[in-house]
C-alpha cells in the first residue's frame, strides 16, 4: 500500500511515518558508506522538521518491508545546495519550479524478489505520477556510487550530473527525467516475468 503526506500532515499517518523512520535506520546500517559520509546520519533531519517534505512511503502487506522517499522543490533549502556543494563543485546551483529534489530513497525490501522490486517501483511511479501531475520535469538526487546497483536493478538509472569524494566514499548527483515514457516504462517493469 501506498501513502503519501507531508511532515506537516505525520500525526495522521504516525504509525507509517514511524515504520519509514525504522526503515531509514535499518537502510543507512545496511549501506555503511552513508554513516561514514556523515556523523552522525540521523533518521528525522533538519530538512523533515523546517521543510515539511513530501513522503512517498510504501508497505509490504505481507511482511515489515518499507520503501520510502523524500522529495523537496529546489526553490527552497535542498540538500544538494547546503550540505552536498562542497563535495561537488562542478554542480550547477539548482533552483527551479520545475525540479524536485529526492532524498532519503530507501527500502528494507529485498529489491532482488518480485514483490521487493515491486515494493520500490510503486514507490517510484507514485513519485513520478505525482512529479508530472505537477508539472515536474526533473527530479535530482545524491547517492553513493555504490547504490547504482539498486538503480540498474529497478532499470531507473539516473543521468549522471557529477562525481565526488565524500569522507573517502564515493558520491554523484544524478538526474531523472519525468516523461509519461518514464512513468510508462516502470510500469511496463512491473509487468515483465521477473
Amino acid at each position: 500500500m501506498i501513502y503519501e503526506f507531508s511532515y506537516d500532515e505525520r500525526h495522521q499517518f504516525l504509525s507509517v511515518y514511524e515504520k519509514m523512520l525504522i526503515s531509514r535506520k535499518n537502510f543507512f546500517e545496511n549501506y555503511p558508506e552513508w554513516g561514514q559520509a556523515f556523523q552522525p546520519c540521523p533518521v528525522e533531519d533538519e530538512y523533515d522538521r523546517r521543510c515539511s517534505p513530501f513522503y512517498i512511503v510504501g508497505l509490504q502487506d505481507s511482511s515489515d518491508a518499507v520503501a520510502s522517499v523524500r522529495i523537496m522543490p529546489t526553490t527552497g533549502p535542498t540538500m544538494l545546495r547546503e550540505e552536498f556543494s562542497p563535495y561537488f563543485p562542478y554542480c550547477p546551483d539548482i533552483i527551479s519550479p520545475d525540479i524536485w529534489e529526492l532524498s532519503y530513497l530507501s527500502t528494507t525490501a529485498d529489491t532482488t524478489s518480485l514483490a521487493g522490486r515491486n515494493l520500490m517501483l510503486d514507490v517510484l511511479k507514485t513519485v513520478y505520477a505525482r512529479a508530472f501531475a505537477n508539472g515536474i520535469k526533473q527530479v535530482v538526487g545524491t547517492y553513493p556510487r555504490s547504490k547504482l546497483r539498486l538503480y540498474r536493478r529497478l532499470e531507473c538509472l539516473p543521468f549522471p550530473l557529477c562525481e565526488g569524494d565524500i569522507n573517502g566514499q564515493e558520491f554523484c548527483v544524478g538526474v531523472w527525467d519525468i516523461s509519461p515514457l518514464t512513468l510508462r516504462h516502470l510500469t511496463e517493469l512491473q509487468l515483465r516475468p521477473f
